[in-house]
């Protein structure tokens, strides 16, 4: 021993950590790194049991171990989790060894390395590597199964239009065809809107459109939208309000919060196959805290976070099928957080299911809404309306003319951005143009800023069939007040013409 103290002079300029003890194990010599690394100073450590620095979370196997290895004469090698003075969990790297003088061990040293951070680094590469792979087992399940999403609708719409040819056919077929051709189309519709929603909420583009929102005339809406299709499947369905409609009218994005409850209720119906669904919403302080409860067959317990995954359907777990990609609950999920708030699920496997989500509870000056609202109902019966539509596609043309029917409107049309411009230079009347982008001769980015330069303050609105950020971006540089995409609703566009009109 004395030989080596002698030598800690030359340990202690060595980077590591040093602990020699006598032949029962009692600390003789600590390095000052030691001293720098544990937090213990040299004197309260002399005479102790390295075992003041275990964390309790080694298995007793693994001292075992190295007490039979070091007194066989042999060297150990392993790594540790031990516990600073503070009480700091670390990691170390050690090499122990018996030193023996004439065959007779008189001392045991250890000669540690501090690998936490290579073990945080080595676990969170472990961590990324996981869930990239169960990312891109998701992402391979959810491309095997789009394929099936997509040709089911289209099996529908080619078919049945093919069927809508027959020279013979009865008025009801033809009715009924077109209704399934109808539902078809929404359908794949709806596919696509979720995969690039999602895509739009992963990539934090997603845009909160802040209105006034009813949240009584809302729960009572979706309530007229599906109980027909409760009472078909023989299932009990009620709803609950908890504030008065003049406090219940509330700043938020109302055809967010629309699609998160659709979603819960749609996902209720599909899994509940008897009994009752409920939903409702109650205040409590800031927060409105909604909930969608169903007697349904319920989510195992391990699986209640992962079905907020994107690509993880709710049918992958219970072996019914596909929801069409597993995007529905993600959706969900991430306009809540995008609102403002947060959800859980409560559930029993085989007794039912309960999510509840909040969002903040922001009222309105419910007599200012009123007085909007009628100015706003009000003004396409104010004087008639000259709009303009840009368009190539006639069938887009018809449709937006049968969108916009009677609301003492009337159109002119152009099929290129050059007709547009010409137009605008020879009707001054026009009060509102919609410009498609992409047409032949002159595309609608063109034509916005020509027309502009004419007329400054005449509303030009966008619309496209392309979803990208940049399509958006690019439409309001060239001067476009808004921006639409395709296929168009009516109800959005028709709230969109009043805002600019309006404004």
């Amino acid at each position: 021993m004395d030989q080596l103290i002698k030598s800690s002079a030359y340990l202690n300029q060595v980077p590591a950590i040093f602990i020699i003890t006598d032949s029962i194990g009692d600390i003789e010599y600590v390095s000052p790194l030691f001293t720098e690394h544990t937090g213990y100073s040299n004197d309260e450590v002399i005479g102790q049991n390295p075992r003041i620095l275990q964390s309790g979370l080694m298995p007793k196997a693994l001292y075992e171990n190295l007490w039979q290895t070091i007194l066989s004469g042999r060297v150990w090698r392993g790594e540790l989790q031990n516990k600073k003075k503070s009480g700091e969990l670390f990691w170390e790297k050690a090499v122990i060894s018996a030193i023996q003088n004439d065959g007779v061990i008189t001392n045991f040293l250890a000669i540690k390395e501090d690998i936490t951070a290579e073990n945080q680094l080595r676990d969170e590469l472990i961590a990324s590597k996981n869930q990239a792979e169960e990312r891109d087992r998701l992402k391979s399940r959810f491309l095997h199964n789009i394929s099936h999403e997509i040709r089911t609708p289209l099996n529908g719409i080619l078919g049945f239009a093919h069927l809508l040819k027959n020279p013979h056919l009865s008025k009801e077929d033809m009715v009924l065809y077109t209704d399934i051709i109808r539902m078809s189309g929404d359908r794949l519709l709806d596919l696509i809107d979720n995969y690039t929603i999602i895509s739009s909420i992963e990539a934090d583009e997603t845009k909160v459109e802040i209105t006034p929102t009813a949240l009584n005339e809302l729960l009572r809406d979706l309530y007229a939208s599906f109980n027909p299709a409760m009472t078909n499947k023989g299932l009990l369905f009620n709803y609950s309000i908890s504030l008065s409609e003049e406090n219940s009218i509330i700043e938020t994005d109302g055809g967010k919060l629309s699609r998160i409850l659709t979603n819960l209720i749609q996902n209720a119906l599909k899994f509940t196959r008897n009994g009752r669904i409920d939903f409702g919403y109650t205040r409590k302080a800031d927060l409105v805290e909604f909930y969608v409860s169903d007697s349904g067959i319920g989510i195992p317990e391990d699986q209640t976070e992962k079905i907020f995954k994107p690509f993880y359907s709710i049918d992958s777990i219970l072996s019914s099928g596909d929801d069409g990609g597993g995007l529905g609950l993600a959706i969900t999920k991430g306009f809540v957080e995008i609102l403002g708030g947060s959800i859980r699920v409560d559930s029993v496997e085989g007794a039912g299911s309960n999510f509840v989500f909040t969002i903040p509870y922001s009222p309105v000056n419910p007599i200012s809404q009123q007085l909007l609202k009628a100015k706003s109902d009000a003004i396409f019966q104010l004087s008639p309306l000259c709009i303009l539509l840009v368009e190539d596609d006639s069938t887009s043309s018809l449709l937006l003319e049968q969108i916009l029917k009677g609301q003492n409107i009337t159109f002119l049309f152009a099929k290129n951005g050059m007709e547009a411009v010409e137009l605008v230079t020879h009707h001054p009347e026009i009060n509102l143009v919609l410009m498609d982008i992409k047409m032949p001769i002159m595309n609608g980015y063109e034509a916005t800023k020509l027309i502009k330069e004419q007329r400054p303050l005449l509303p030009v609105i966008a619309q496209s069939a392309c979803t990208a950020k940049e399509e958006r971006e690019n439409a309001i540089q060239a001067g476009c007040n808004g921006f639409i995409t395709k296929p168009i609703k009516q109800s959005e566009l028709l709230e969109l013409m009043r805002k600019l009109i309006l404004s």
